[in-house]
């Protein structure tokens, strides 16, 4: 696929934001039990870090209804954030939040405005760096590693991220997925072709440092009747290793290690067969 190029560039992704019906229960099982630590609270906002020197990354919001609010891309510079606005009024796309120094802790500059599927974006710069001591957890995520989107228009999403804001194609299942990256790790955001009214947020999936702590999680989780949507696995495209799990809210989230890193300048991205699972396991169809 071939894609334009854009004065926007995307260094990477830094953080997901989800509506909670009950804040404080979510807030609870991604710190008791997800192992991310509340850093900052901002009205009916909080804002949860992981084992990695990020001010946040995940924050939740007070809503009538679960699911995705935003997730946010960090740029190079504040004065980037101004560049991406003149660039995004004159493509006609809908600013929500023009630039600002005041959307949430932790940031020194940000806007928010919508991708084709109405999908809120915020473009952020100058995270904060925290070197406070992390506590102790059964597992430590370190980051968030990527996020997947179902896309009733796939093609019109990849135009958006591959042109717009500068993403490569790293790889593609049939005519099912497609991955993107904004820097080496093999994708930061993923399109999922979905027929039907779905939309929004397929899952977001949150690096741990070796195979060793997935499995930890895997027993810790299991041990806390947290419900296990799919996994342990490894992933045909990206090669990393993973399992899904539920959220008291419904929305699905990932651990993740091993996720492949593309440094060859000449990286042709492949079509793949639709193999989710290298082990031979499927996803459930739906959720149970």
């Amino acid at each position: 696929m071939t894609t334009m190029t854009s004065g926007i560039k995307v260094a990477r992704l830094a953080h997901v934001g989800l509506r909670a019906r009950d804040v404080s229960k979510q807030a609870e099982f991604y710190t008791a039990r997800w192992g991310l630590e509340p850093i900052d609270e901002h009205g009916q906002e909080v804002f949860l870090r992981a084992d990695g020197p990020d001010h946040h990354v995940l924050t939740l919001h007070a809503g009538d209804e679960a699911g995705l609010d935003h997730f946010a891309f960090e740029v190079a510079d504040p004065d980037d954030i101004e560049r991406a606005a003149d660039i995004l009024a004159n493509q006609g796309v809908e600013i929500v939040v023009e630039p600002t120094q005041d959307l949430e802790p932790g940031v020194k500059k940000a806007i928010r405005f919508k991708d084709p599927e109405g999908n809120i974006v915020e473009l952020v710069a100058g995270v904060d760096q925290v070197t406070d001591a992390y506590g102790d957890r059964d597992v430590k995520p370190t980051a968030l590693n990527h996020v997947v989107l179902h896309a009733q228009d796939r093609a019109r999403l990849e135009t958006f991220y591959g042109g717009t804001l500068g993403f490569k194609l790293s790889d593609t299942l049939v005519d099912f997925m497609t991955f993107w990256r904004c820097n080496a790790n093999h994708h930061s955001i993923a399109f999922m072709s979905v027929h039907g009214d779905q939309r929004g947020l397929n899952h977001a999936a949150f690096d741990v440092p070796d195979w060793q702590a997935l499995m930890r999680g895997v027993f810790f989780l299991g041990e806390h009747g947290v419900r296990r949507r799919w996994g342990p696995g490894r992933h045909l495209a990206g090669n990393n290793l993973f399992s899904y799990y539920y959220d008291p809210e419904g929305n699905v989230v990932e651990y993740t290690t091993e996720v492949q890193q593309i440094t060859n300048a000449d990286y042709v991205p492949p079509v793949r067969p639709n193999i989710p699972d290298q082990w031979g396991s499927r996803p459930p169809i739906a959720p149970a």
